[in-house]
């Protein structure tokens, strides 16, 4: 009897694992991201994305299932996993793949425009009572948890290199195996994107997980660090994340967007390059130093004009 493929959620504390077992390969397509990240990405960073590798499933359905599992290996989403697991069994029929492709988007949108409201308008710094305002956007309606199961973790061994969010592909996985010795877990095998997010959804307002914008990028991220973090850990640069660069750059945007701090910051420069150059005393840079500070600041207050404080900076 044919095995076949299946997709699995599971959220621990610190990480959200999504997995897709491809029963024509026996391998698993394997998503890892910290917890509390998914939604996040899902929201304002895959939209774009996902319209053009729908496209493209589109493209590969009439060469087989193993093209559009190509495509799936090179995204960020694993929601679009249920798109390609859905159309394995609808591919005889033309009108049926479309039809599906049509529900799944519309399905898509749906739920990303109600996780917009979740992650805004719910989960923020500014709801004082989780229950009263989730009372006041939803009615009462709580998310339908089907196709939840309580397990152990599953033993197959994870991404905890904290890279993400991560694409691996596992061969030959123990997919439905469990470990006894593992803690239990809800684990959920959605057969829709409105079931997978229903499950997300549950998870994060029975932990009442923050969410924020960062301060360097400007996009929403789950504080689950503690509620003095400011920085969310997408990529911002190279290899750094916002968490690593953030507060450097963000002190960089406001010296170049403030001119008072930006002219203080050239004349030190300059004189601090004068005592290598011999033309000024250590002694005379520290009193340089306490008179330009004391008069920044008095800048800063509106005690002087900016012109008055760049006329001293030139003596």
């Amino acid at each position: 009897m044919e095995t076949k493929s299946a997709f699995r959620v599971y959220v621990t504390q610190t990480q959200e694992i999504f997995e897709l077992l491809h029963s024509g390969t026996n391998t698993v397509l394997r998503w890892v991201f910290h917890y509390g990240e998914s939604l996040s990405f899902f929201v304002e960073d895959w939209e774009k994305e996902d319209e053009q590798i729908i496209k493209q499933i589109m493209e590969y359905i009439n060469q087989g299932t193993e093209y559009m599992m190509m495509t799936i290996q090179r995204v960020e989403n694993p929601f679009l996993c249920l798109l390609c697991m859905n159309l394995t069994s609808q591919l005889q029929s033309e009108y049926s793949w479309q039809s599906e492709i049509t529900d799944f988007c519309a399905q898509l949108q749906k739920a990303r425009e109600d996780a917009r409201i979740l992650l805004t308008e719910c989960l923020c710094e500014k709801t004082q009572s989780l229950y009263a305002r989730y009372r006041a956007l939803w009615k009462d309606k709580p998310p339908c948890l089907e196709h939840v199961c309580i397990m152990p973790i599953p033993a197959d061994p994870l991404n905890d290199s904290g890279d993400q969010p991560a694409t691996l592909l596992v061969a030959n996985p123990e997919f439905i195996c469990c470990d006894r010795k593992m803690p239990f877990c809800e684990i959920c095998y959605p057969e829709n994107v409105l079931t997978l997010y229903d499950y997300l959804k549950s998870v994060y307002l029975r932990r009442a997980v923050q969410f924020k914008r960062c301060r360097l990028c400007g996009k929403l991220f789950a504080a689950v660090d503690g509620t003095r973090t400011k920085y969310c850990s997408r990529k911002y640069s190279g290899n750094k994340v916002c968490r690593d660069i953030g507060a450097s750059r963000v002190y960089q945007k406001k010296i170049l967007s403030d001119p008072i701090t930006r002219a203080y910051n050239r004349a030190y420069k300059t004189h601090n390059a004068r005592i290598r150059y011999g033309t000024m005393t250590k002694e005379e840079f520290r009193t340089w130093v306490a008179e330009a500070k004391h008069l920044r600041d008095a800048c800063l207050s509106g005690n002087i004009t900016l012109d008055g404080f760049m006329d001293w900076l030139k003596q």
